[in-house]
């Protein structure tokens, strides 16, 4: 990593299983990870602990990605964030397309690890 500690990755998801498996992949590429099982709670340790980078699915309960990218970006607009989805939208997904000048890259589910990495790299502005 870059810095002396490990990028600080908060992880949004609320299929606890994939949740479980992005946090084997990101710990295993070296990041700290933080899971949230929904847009409120993300919000809630996002304010405890800010994270380096937001890595959300799109289709939560109770808050919903779109809903937590809006939050923590009115108080962080330079968050970088990658959004997942399963159920890819034109419409909802309309205002991520091309938004890798804006630290937003979009993945479709199911994901895997390189991609994943990928992104999270991307939207760090890593080469």
């Amino acid at each position: 990593m870059i810095k002396d500690t490990p990028i600080h990755v908060l992880v949004a998801e609320d299929e606890v299983l994939v949740a479980w498996a992005l946090r084997a992949i990101l710990e295993e590429a070296g990041y700290h990870v933080t899971l949230a099982h929904d847009g409120v709670q993300a919000l809630a340790l996002q304010t405890r602990t800010p994270a380096d980078v937001l890595l959300t699915d799109l289709q939560m309960p109770r808050l919903d990605g779109r809903g937590l990218i809006h939050q923590l970006r009115a108080a962080r607009p330079t968050l970088p964030v990658v959004v997942m989805t399963g159920a890819p939208n034109a419409d909802a997904l309309g205002e991520f397309r091309g938004a890798t000048e804006t630290g937003i890259v979009v993945l479709a589910k199911p994901v895997s690890s390189r991609p994943v990495i990928a992104a999270i790299q991307t939207v760090l502005g890593f080469p």
